[in-house]
Protein backbone atom coordinates (compact mmCIF):
# COMPACT_ATOMS: atom_id res chain seq x y z
CA UNK A 1 0.00 0.00 0.00
CA UNK A 2 2.78 2.10 0.92
CA UNK A 3 4.26 1.58 -2.77
CA UNK A 4 0.91 2.17 -4.37
CA UNK A 5 0.96 5.81 -2.36
CA UNK A 6 4.16 6.64 -3.39
CA UNK A 7 3.62 6.18 -7.06
CA UNK A 8 0.61 7.97 -7.49
CA UNK A 9 2.72 11.23 -5.00
CA UNK A 10 5.20 10.77 -7.90
CA UNK A 11 3.19 11.32 -11.01
CA UNK A 12 0.84 13.93 -10.00
CA UNK A 13 3.02 16.83 -10.05
CA UNK A 14 3.27 15.63 -13.54
CA UNK A 15 0.13 15.77 -14.29
CA UNK A 16 -0.21 19.30 -12.78
CA UNK A 17 2.24 20.40 -15.21
CA UNK A 18 0.70 18.57 -18.33
CA UNK A 19 -2.59 20.33 -17.38
CA UNK A 20 -4.05 22.52 -19.98
CA UNK A 21 -3.57 26.28 -19.04
CA UNK A 22 -6.54 28.06 -19.40
CA UNK A 23 -6.48 30.71 -22.01
CA UNK A 24 -6.26 34.58 -20.93
CA UNK A 25 -7.61 36.99 -23.15
CA UNK A 26 -6.83 40.77 -23.39
CA UNK A 27 -9.73 43.08 -24.72
CA UNK A 28 -10.46 46.60 -24.97
CA UNK A 29 -13.68 47.94 -23.62
CA UNK A 30 -15.63 51.06 -22.41
CA UNK A 31 -17.69 49.36 -19.96
CA UNK A 32 -16.12 51.34 -17.26
CA UNK A 33 -17.32 54.85 -19.50
CA UNK A 34 -14.04 55.56 -21.09
CA UNK A 35 -11.72 52.26 -23.38
CA UNK A 36 -9.76 50.76 -20.76
CA UNK A 37 -7.81 47.45 -20.63
CA UNK A 38 -9.02 43.35 -19.46
CA UNK A 39 -8.12 40.30 -18.78
CA UNK A 40 -10.68 37.24 -19.39
CA UNK A 41 -10.65 33.94 -18.61
CA UNK A 42 -13.20 31.69 -20.07
CA UNK A 43 -13.37 29.55 -16.85
CA UNK A 44 -13.89 33.63 -14.78
CA UNK A 45 -17.59 34.90 -15.66
CA UNK A 46 -15.65 38.42 -14.84
CA UNK A 47 -12.99 40.29 -17.09
CA UNK A 48 -10.38 41.76 -14.48
CA UNK A 49 -9.56 45.69 -15.16
CA UNK A 50 -6.01 46.38 -15.87
CA UNK A 51 -5.73 49.70 -16.65
CA UNK A 52 -8.27 52.66 -14.46
CA UNK A 53 -6.73 56.18 -16.32
CA UNK A 54 -9.52 58.46 -17.31
CA UNK A 55 -7.49 58.46 -20.72
CA UNK A 56 -8.62 56.03 -23.42
CA UNK A 57 -6.60 52.89 -23.85
CA UNK A 58 -6.69 50.56 -26.69
CA UNK A 59 -4.61 48.20 -28.63
CA UNK A 60 -3.26 45.92 -25.52
CA UNK A 61 -0.25 43.30 -27.05
CA UNK A 62 1.54 40.78 -24.77
CA UNK A 63 4.82 41.23 -24.36
CA UNK A 64 5.12 38.15 -22.24
CA UNK A 65 3.15 35.94 -20.08
CA UNK A 66 3.05 38.86 -17.51
CA UNK A 67 3.57 42.63 -19.45
CA UNK A 68 1.48 44.04 -21.81
CA UNK A 69 1.81 46.74 -23.85
CA UNK A 70 -0.91 49.33 -24.86
CA UNK A 71 -1.53 52.46 -26.47
CA UNK A 72 -3.12 55.57 -23.92
CA UNK A 73 -4.76 58.94 -25.84
CA UNK A 74 -5.07 61.67 -23.58
CA UNK A 75 -6.25 65.16 -25.66
CA UNK A 76 -4.17 64.06 -29.00
CA UNK A 77 -1.31 62.89 -27.46
CA UNK A 78 -0.70 59.01 -27.66
CA UNK A 79 1.71 57.68 -25.83
CA UNK A 80 2.60 53.95 -25.65
CA UNK A 81 2.88 51.69 -22.54
CA UNK A 82 3.86 48.76 -20.45
CA UNK A 83 2.17 47.33 -17.35
CA UNK A 84 2.55 44.09 -15.36
CA UNK A 85 -0.72 42.47 -14.90
CA UNK A 86 0.14 41.08 -11.64
CA UNK A 87 0.96 44.09 -10.15
CA UNK A 88 0.11 47.12 -12.26
CA UNK A 89 3.27 48.45 -12.06
CA UNK A 90 3.44 50.76 -15.31
CA UNK A 91 5.85 52.87 -17.27
CA UNK A 92 6.31 54.51 -20.61
CA UNK A 93 7.57 53.37 -23.57
CA UNK A 94 9.05 54.56 -26.46
CA UNK A 95 7.24 54.77 -29.98
CA UNK A 96 9.40 53.07 -32.93
CA UNK A 97 11.95 55.57 -34.22
CA UNK A 98 10.25 55.84 -37.91
CA UNK A 99 6.91 56.04 -36.58
CA UNK A 100 4.39 57.44 -33.77
CA UNK A 101 1.35 54.71 -33.89
CA UNK A 102 -1.68 55.83 -33.84
CA UNK A 103 -3.96 52.56 -34.25
CA UNK A 104 -2.06 49.04 -34.30
CA UNK A 105 0.53 48.41 -31.32
CA UNK A 106 3.73 46.43 -31.86
CA UNK A 107 3.36 42.71 -31.97
CA UNK A 108 6.40 40.93 -30.24
CA UNK A 109 7.99 37.83 -31.43
CA UNK A 110 7.59 34.67 -28.59
CA UNK A 111 11.45 35.55 -27.40
CA UNK A 112 10.75 39.12 -27.17
CA UNK A 113 14.04 40.69 -29.34
CA UNK A 114 11.66 41.02 -32.45
CA UNK A 115 9.18 44.04 -32.60
CA UNK A 116 6.28 43.69 -36.01
CA UNK A 117 4.56 46.99 -36.50
CA UNK A 118 2.76 48.61 -39.44
CA UNK A 119 3.43 51.85 -40.00
CA UNK A 120 2.66 54.08 -43.52
CA UNK A 121 1.41 50.97 -46.10
CA UNK A 122 4.55 49.22 -44.50
CA UNK A 123 5.28 45.91 -42.37
CA UNK A 124 8.87 46.69 -40.31
CA UNK A 125 10.17 44.76 -37.97
CA UNK A 126 12.71 46.21 -35.43
CA UNK A 127 15.52 43.56 -33.96
CA UNK A 128 16.27 44.96 -30.13
CA UNK A 129 19.44 42.87 -30.03
CA UNK A 130 21.17 45.42 -32.93
CA UNK A 131 18.53 48.08 -32.40
CA UNK A 132 18.14 47.80 -36.58
CA UNK A 133 14.66 48.36 -37.55
CA UNK A 134 13.63 46.65 -41.51
CA UNK A 135 11.22 47.39 -43.96
CA UNK A 136 9.84 44.18 -44.52
CA UNK A 137 7.14 45.37 -47.59
CA UNK A 138 9.75 47.79 -48.91
CA UNK A 139 9.20 48.01 -53.12
CA UNK A 140 5.56 45.74 -52.75
CA UNK A 141 2.66 47.52 -54.35
CA UNK A 142 -0.24 48.76 -52.66
CA UNK A 143 -0.56 49.00 -48.86
CA UNK A 144 0.41 46.33 -46.38
CA UNK A 145 -1.49 46.42 -43.33
CA UNK A 146 -2.73 44.27 -40.03
CA UNK A 147 0.49 41.92 -39.44
CA UNK A 148 0.18 39.09 -37.96
CA UNK A 149 3.64 36.54 -36.71
CA UNK A 150 3.46 32.88 -37.37
CA UNK A 151 3.60 30.75 -33.62
CA UNK A 152 7.13 29.68 -34.68
CA UNK A 153 8.11 33.41 -35.46
CA UNK A 154 9.62 32.37 -39.31
CA UNK A 155 6.40 33.76 -40.64
CA UNK A 156 4.54 36.78 -40.90
CA UNK A 157 0.89 37.03 -42.80
CA UNK A 158 -0.56 40.62 -43.57
CA UNK A 159 -3.13 42.20 -46.06
CA UNK A 160 -2.23 43.75 -48.94
CA UNK A 161 -4.34 45.52 -51.76
CA UNK A 162 -1.85 45.25 -54.77
CA UNK A 163 -4.16 43.53 -56.90
CA UNK A 164 -7.33 45.61 -56.81
CA UNK A 165 -8.90 44.19 -53.45
CA UNK A 166 -7.56 43.24 -50.30
CA UNK A 167 -5.84 40.02 -49.80
CA UNK A 168 -3.51 37.92 -47.24
CA UNK A 169 0.01 37.56 -48.03
CA UNK A 170 2.49 35.49 -45.92
CA UNK A 171 6.27 36.37 -45.64
CA UNK A 172 8.89 34.06 -44.91
CA UNK A 173 11.59 36.17 -42.89
CA UNK A 174 14.76 34.29 -43.54
CA UNK A 175 14.37 34.44 -47.62
CA UNK A 176 11.83 37.09 -47.66
CA UNK A 177 9.96 35.11 -49.62
CA UNK A 178 6.48 36.56 -50.32
CA UNK A 179 3.36 34.38 -51.06
CA UNK A 180 -0.81 35.19 -51.94
CA UNK A 181 -2.90 33.32 -50.05
CA UNK A 182 -6.08 34.05 -50.99
CA UNK A 183 -6.84 35.11 -54.54
CA UNK A 184 -11.07 36.56 -54.12
CA UNK A 185 -12.44 39.58 -55.28
CA UNK A 186 -14.11 39.71 -52.04
CA UNK A 187 -12.21 41.64 -49.42
CA UNK A 188 -10.05 39.41 -47.05
CA UNK A 189 -8.02 41.05 -44.02
CA UNK A 190 -6.59 39.80 -40.90
CA UNK A 191 -5.12 36.85 -41.80
CA UNK A 192 -3.40 34.62 -38.86
CA UNK A 193 -1.79 30.74 -39.10
CA UNK A 194 -2.53 28.37 -36.74
CA UNK A 195 0.12 26.84 -34.71
CA UNK A 196 0.80 24.16 -37.00
CA UNK A 197 0.45 26.59 -40.21
CA UNK A 198 -1.86 24.05 -42.14
CA UNK A 199 -4.65 26.56 -41.54
CA UNK A 200 -5.31 30.38 -42.21
CA UNK A 201 -8.25 32.30 -40.47
CA UNK A 202 -9.37 35.88 -41.72
CA UNK A 203 -11.92 38.01 -42.02
CA UNK A 204 -14.02 38.59 -45.59
CA UNK A 205 -16.72 39.26 -47.08
CA UNK A 206 -16.60 36.23 -49.40
CA UNK A 207 -20.08 34.64 -49.12
CA UNK A 208 -22.01 37.97 -48.56
CA UNK A 209 -20.82 41.05 -50.35
CA UNK A 210 -20.45 43.55 -47.58
CA UNK A 211 -20.98 41.76 -44.46
CA UNK A 212 -17.37 40.48 -42.87
CA UNK A 213 -17.50 36.81 -41.28
CA UNK A 214 -14.89 34.72 -40.09
CA UNK A 215 -13.08 31.97 -42.70
CA UNK A 216 -11.34 29.38 -42.39
CA UNK A 217 -9.18 28.14 -45.37
CA UNK A 218 -7.04 24.92 -45.04
CA UNK A 219 -3.56 25.95 -47.06
CA UNK A 220 -3.13 22.36 -48.89
CA UNK A 221 -6.40 22.39 -50.10
CA UNK A 222 -7.94 25.67 -50.57
CA UNK A 223 -11.02 24.49 -48.81
CA UNK A 224 -13.21 27.61 -47.06
CA UNK A 225 -15.35 27.20 -44.07
CA UNK A 226 -17.30 30.02 -42.75
CA UNK A 227 -17.88 29.37 -39.04
CA UNK A 228 -20.06 32.77 -38.31
CA UNK A 229 -22.23 33.35 -41.01
CA UNK A 230 -23.67 35.78 -38.84
CA UNK A 231 -26.01 38.85 -40.07
CA UNK A 232 -23.69 41.12 -37.89
CA UNK A 233 -19.92 41.52 -38.62
CA UNK A 234 -17.35 39.45 -37.49
CA UNK A 235 -13.69 40.70 -36.82
CA UNK A 236 -10.10 40.23 -35.58
CA UNK A 237 -10.12 36.36 -35.18
CA UNK A 238 -7.20 35.53 -33.32
CA UNK A 239 -6.23 31.39 -32.47
CA UNK A 240 -4.66 30.12 -28.90
CA UNK A 241 -1.70 28.58 -28.30
CA UNK A 242 -2.56 24.67 -29.55
CA UNK A 243 -4.64 25.74 -32.41
CA UNK A 244 -7.75 24.34 -30.57
CA UNK A 245 -9.85 27.83 -30.49
CA UNK A 246 -10.19 31.11 -32.27
CA UNK A 247 -11.45 33.99 -30.42
CA UNK A 248 -13.03 37.17 -32.21
CA UNK A 249 -15.32 40.07 -31.83
CA UNK A 250 -18.99 40.51 -33.25
CA UNK A 251 -21.49 43.26 -33.14
CA UNK A 252 -24.55 40.14 -33.81
CA UNK A 253 -26.19 41.23 -30.71
CA UNK A 254 -26.13 44.57 -31.83
CA UNK A 255 -22.74 45.56 -29.61
CA UNK A 256 -19.58 44.75 -29.88
CA UNK A 257 -18.70 41.00 -27.85
CA UNK A 258 -15.94 38.30 -27.68
CA UNK A 259 -16.82 35.49 -28.84
CA UNK A 260 -14.72 31.97 -28.77
CA UNK A 261 -15.11 29.10 -31.54
CA UNK A 262 -13.82 25.57 -30.64
CA UNK A 263 -12.48 23.60 -33.71
CA UNK A 264 -13.36 20.28 -33.09
CA UNK A 265 -16.83 20.63 -31.86
CA UNK A 266 -17.36 23.15 -33.96
CA UNK A 267 -19.52 25.40 -31.66
CA UNK A 268 -19.82 28.92 -30.59
CA UNK A 269 -19.54 30.27 -26.89
CA UNK A 270 -20.33 34.49 -25.93
CA UNK A 271 -17.69 35.34 -23.46
CA UNK A 272 -18.44 39.16 -22.67
CA UNK A 273 -21.53 40.35 -21.86
CA UNK A 274 -21.63 43.91 -21.50
CA UNK A 275 -23.70 46.68 -23.11
CA UNK A 276 -20.33 48.64 -23.90
CA UNK A 277 -17.96 47.84 -26.67
CA UNK A 278 -15.69 44.25 -25.99
CA UNK A 279 -13.34 43.91 -28.98
CA UNK A 280 -10.22 43.61 -30.17
CA UNK A 281 -8.64 40.22 -28.01
CA UNK A 282 -5.62 39.54 -28.02
CA UNK A 283 -4.54 35.37 -26.50
CA UNK A 284 -1.56 34.16 -24.33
Amino acid sequence: MDLIILFFLTILPFFSVQEKQTDLVLFSSDRSGNSDIYLLSPKSPTPKQITYSDAEEWAATWVNSKEISFLRQKGKVITRHLINIETGIESELQHPVNCRLDDKNILYSAEGNLQLYPCGGDIYLFNREDSSTLNLTEGILGTCSYPSWSFDGNQITFTNNQSGSNDIYVMDLNSREMTQLTHYDSNEERGALSPNNELLVFSSDHFETGNQDILIMNLETKELRNITSSVGTELIARWNSDGTSLYFGSNQVGNWEIYVYDLKDQSTQRLTFHEGFDGDPRIF
